[in-house]
């Protein structure tokens, strides 16, 4: 909850037409202090990015705040009057506090209305963007004060980015690295994999050479600069959805922060994504362009005439700029057709980056104000994932999507890494490698010590389960009350057993199809029907048993927690969504 709630609060906007002040409210202050995690440039991206942060205790819209033009020394003459005012600084990018006014910190959530039950709703993220200087609990002639650290706001020229710099210059490497003998070697192998390295040198090079139309800097330094900072925006603007707080308000795209504001976790990945699709078609065109296409036979006349000999007069002859300009125009083709496909199964890369400089979370079929598109509330066709069905089902509540970006970092270079600085990626690869140390001095340890006859191979530590979520233990996953999550990562597990063993019968397919049903009628069961509903699944689980004996360990601990539930006769309400570790 706020501190001091009800108290007056003098507060103070500073922006290039000059200054603004008004005697508020402390919810009206603070929620004002939470609309400057946006970055706003001015009094009027403050008016646009005010309905982000609305809520029941304070006005509707900002331009109903009547804050007044005054001058310096009027604003300094009233904040000198007491201990109880605030300070947004949009030109140099600060914050400042009196003595009386509560410590908001760089991360914070505030609780805006508390309900008759006492439970705390509406809640109000505070997330400043890294090159925010916060000046809290001071006198008021720190005001007057320059800031302490340069301003260095990140800069992103989207255009450059995904536009014809990124086209020419993929197109220029994929052909050059194409010409050389470990380029062509590549393209001739009939291992898809063999161009993966040559992948990975065009894009490390895309982002790490320094440009001249860049002023001397490289790409890479434009994708990085407040990752953390968007993701953090994104979770608050969930958090209040999630929390009874309102709707899904997108950031305006009139506002500076959309135009050239930093990229969030999601548009990197998907940058990422998008700079993978190009080099990779562009590896499939050379194919095709030197005769070496996937229709072209091994014994094909074209491929036999793709000598030595012929591969020298072809570097000879053709006419580089050209090839490179045919490729470019085949990249534009691949990037709008990639950028609008599904991704994943789900709504296109375009959508995908549009929410993340929107600064809103995607959930599904969930209504964004202020974008008419919604992410796709489909998932996958044919889906034998109990897990999956129970989210199509609506188990969770509203499905929340995300890409966290880790394949990011399964290259093994910092140019990929969801790091900003080198620094912070040695730390990492340190951790990793103490981490894999460990588990491989713990392992030998363990060998060592079954060697001697000092433990037994099938200690404490073993379990019927192959996964990694307490199984075979009284461990339950947060939330989830009535162990049906549980239960569906185990039966995930058994399915996914019988689908390795699939002989070419349509058996395991009817057996898992029957699985899965059995599943849906246990978890949406009424209490009455438990017993009966329960019986048809063990007798399921039995065939499965006997029609793979490998699964009997698991599918009778399954059974057994099948018989508890019984027992205990636990509802199936609503999964719990694991909220409590929210910082208010």
């Amino acid at each position: 909850m706020l501190e001091h709630e009800g108290a007056m609060v003098c507060s103070v906007l500073i922006d290039r037409d000059g200054w603004r002040m008004a005697t508020l409210d402390s919810d009206v202050a603070t929620t004002l202090v939470a609309v400057a995690s946006e970055d706003p440039a001015d009094w009027n991206e403050v008016c646009q990015y005010w309905p982000r942060y609305t809520s029941r205790v304070v006005p509707e819209f900002a331009s109903q705040l009547e804050l007044e033009i005054v001058s310096s020394e009027q604003a300094i003459e009233s904040i000198c009057k007491t201990d109880s005012w605030i300070v947004l600084d949009f030109v140099q990018k600060r914050f400042l506090s009196g003595r009386a006014f509560q410590e908001i910190t760089r991360d914070a959530c505030f609780a805006m209305h508390t309900d008759e039950n006492g439970d705390q709703l509406d809640p109000l993220s505070v997330h400043f963007a890294p090159w925010w200087e916060l000046h809290e609990h001071v006198d008021a002639d720190a005001i007057d004060q320059p800031r302490q650290t340069e301003l260095r706001i990140p800069f992103v020229d989207r255009e450059f980015l995904f536009g014809e710099a990124l086209i020419q210059d993929l197109a220029s490497r994929v052909l050059n690295l194409a010409m050389t003998e470990r380029g062509r070697a590549a393209l001739e192998s009939e291992d898809r994999n063999a161009t993966y390295s040559l992948t990975i040198e065009v894009h490390r090079d895309w982002l790490m050479m320094p440009r001249d139309d860049l002023g001397g800097k490289f790409p890479r330094q434009m994708l990085h600069g407040g990752m953390k900072w968007i993701d953090s925006l994104v979770w608050g603007v969930q958090l209040r959805f999630m929390q009874g707080g309102g709707r899904i308000v997108a950031a305006p795209k009139s506002t500076a922060g959309y135009q050239h504001g930093p990229f969030g976790r999601e548009e990197l990945a998907i940058y990422f994504d998008l700079c993978r699709e190009l080099i990779g078609s562009g590896w499939f065109w050379c194919r095709e362009q030197f005769g070496l296409g996937e229709g072209t036979s091994a014994d094909d006349d074209s491929r036999d005439s793709y000598s030595a000999d012929s591969k020298r007069q072809l570097t000879e002859t053709m006419d580089l700029n050209s090839l490179t300009e045919q490729l470019a125009i085949f990249f534009r083709d691949v990037k709008e057709n990639w950028l609008q496909s599904s991704f994943e199964g789900g709504s296109p890369p375009v959508f995908i980056m549009e929410c993340s400089r929107r600064r809103v979370p995607r959930g599904a079929g969930v209504e964004i104000i202020g974008m008419s598109e919604r992410e796709s509330e489909e998932h996958v066709i044919d889906c034998n994932c109990p897990i999956c069905n129970m989210m199509a089902d609506g188990a969770f509540g509203v499905g929340f999507i995300g890409i966290d970006g880790h394949h990011l970092d399964l290259d093994d270079e910092f140019a990929f890494s969801m790091h900003e600085t080198r620094e912070a990626w040695d730390a990492q690869q340190r951790e990793y490698a103490e981490f894999s140390a460990k588990c491989d001095r713990d392992r030998e340890e363990r060998e060592r010590k079954i060697a001697a006859g000092e433990i037994e191979e099938a200690d404490e530590f073993s379990s019927a389960w192959k996964g990694a979520i307490g199984f075979g233990t009284d461990a339950r996953i947060p939330g989830d009350r009535s162990s049906n999550m549980q239960l569906a990562f185990m039966l995930a597990e058994i399915i996914s057993e019988l689908e390795q063993t699939n002989d070419g019968a349509n058996y395991e397919a009817e057996l898992i199809r029957q699985l899965n049903a059995d599943f849906t009628e246990f978890r949406n069961s009424d209490p009455d029907d438990l017993a009966a509903i329960t019986k048809q699944f063990e007798s399921t689980l039995e065939l499965a048993a006997t029609h793979h004996s490998p699964l009997v360990p698991r599918i009778a601990d399954f059974q057994s927690r099948l018989a508890d539930r019984l027992r205990n006769r636990v509802p199936d309400n609503d999964f719990d969504e694991g909220m409590d570790d929210v910082p208010f």
